[in-house]
């Protein structure tokens, strides 16, 4: 293995740990909300998502400093202070006795984690020479690590009788990364992509970029309504099936829907290789409405059945969506373009889901979140087409000439 070769390993591994690291963290709350409330008096179910929409708002917010640090200072440092500072926000949450504590808890957390997706997201789009497939890769341990959160917040608050060290467990593993990552080879600051050619990226698509980043808005909202509310919504749709019923309990629904969702990822990047983007981009987004429609109405095996088809879809999405701000940005901005789509879809599409979701559920009941999400989905699906009519054709931000057609459309 040549040293080019080590390099886009050690980016991928700390990458694709560092992303399910990411949504173990940011989602951990969401299974185990009852077990939270209890610890605190008259924390109800509104209040506990209001605290958390803290975290995501961060979550949001944070991405454009790290994104612009990281194009100033490289990528390298910055994972480093994502893993330790996420691991403090766990720390501090599962000491927290009192609610402001569990706020600030809440705050590191979104904090840390904000640094990854701009910052890990650019490394890879820089450095690795298949980026589109890496993307998928990438993509797949970040569902992984969403479809573990539920489970594992379930799972060691089983073994300790205690919410808290699902939180204070997990702040291990995170600072032994940041120690192994300050010691491996990631290639330096990087000013140019490794695929000049796979990234290039049209001048004339300013337009184009704005588009998709209105429908990434609406997806972090539609997104955020699903993520947190769909563990309660699988238990309750398994009340009818003696089969789902015996195991909805330890998360492991929610493990199944996510991992299937981890797929659609890399199914995506691998098809993003070949394709400009756009079309495909439009084509899985018309079907992730009606399937989150669905997911709200079954119930049962059909329930379980229509979430993953959900998932599938909708987690697809994001490589594609990773890939289309790659090739249509210079290779010195991508860190801040990462930035602004995760301040728009994790901070403001996020941070008010999250919130909305717990309004909604009080007010109108589980079925309603998911016709709720539905709806932003179709308006994030508006987004996409009129992005997709858009006809690009010039110099891309590194000089060179660039004609869309020498891609498939979709």
């Amino acid at each position: 293995m040549d040293n080019g070769q080590k390099i886009q390993r050690n980016i991928l591994l700390f990458t694709c740990i560092g992303h399910a690291m990411t949504h173990v963290y940011i989602h951990l709350f969401t299974a185990i909300q009852p077990e939270i409330r209890s610890s605190f008096d008259d924390l109800g179910a509104e209040e506990l998502t209001s605290l958390a929409s803290i975290s995501l708002l961060l979550f949001g917010v944070g991405a454009i400093p790290a994104g612009w640090l990281s194009d100033r200072y490289g990528e390298k440092p910055l994972l480093i202070a994502f893993f330790l500072l996420s691991a403090g926000g766990g720390v501090v949450t599962g000491f927290a006795s009192d609610t402001w504590q569990l706020a600030a808890g809440f705050a590191l957390i979104g904090l840390g984690t904000s640094i990854y997706h701009p910052v890990g997201l650019a490394l890879i789009s820089k450095g690795i020479n298949r980026p589109a497939k890496a993307m998928g890769i990438n993509g797949l341990f970040g569902s992984i690590g969403t479809a573990l959160s539920p489970l594992a917040a379930r799972q060691l608050t089983h073994w300790t009788g205690d919410w808290r060290w699902a939180f204070i467990g997990l702040a291990v593993p995170m600072i032994v990364m940041a120690l192994l990552l300050g010691f491996s080879d990631t290639g330096g600051k990087r000013t140019s992509d490794e695929a000049d050619e796979e990234n290039s990226a049209p001048g004339a698509g300013r337009s184009i970029v704005g588009l998709l980043l209105t429908a990434m808005l609406f997806g972090g909202i539609y997104y955020s309504l699903i993520i947190t509310m769909l563990p309660a919504r699988l238990a309750a749709g398994a009340d009818n099936s003696t089969l789902l019923g015996g195991i909805v309990g330890e998360g492991y629904l929610p493990f199944i829907v996510f991992f299937i969702g981890g797929l659609g990822q890399v199914a995506a990047g691998h098809w993003m290789e070949n394709r400009e983007g756009r079309g495909l981009y439009v084509l899985i987004l018309a079907g992730t409405v009606p399937l989150i429609y669905l997911s709200g109405m079954l119930d049962g095996m059909r329930l379980l059945i229509g979430a993953s088809a959900m998932a599938f879809f909708m987690f697809a999405v994001q490589p594609v969506e990773n890939t289309l701000l790659a090739r249509y940005t210079a290779p010195g901005m991508r860190g801040r373009i990462y930035g602004l789509k995760f301040i728009l879809t994790f901070g403001a599409g996020m941070g008010s889901g999250t919130a909305l979701s717990g309004w909604i559920s009080e007010g109108s009941g589980l079925k309603a979140v998911f016709t709720m999400a539905a709806c932003f989905a179709a308006a994030s699906l508006l987004m996409a087409i009129l992005a997709r009519a858009l006809k690009p054709r010039g110099k891309n931000p590194g000089g060179s000439e660039v004609d869309t057609a020498d891609k498939k459309e979709t």
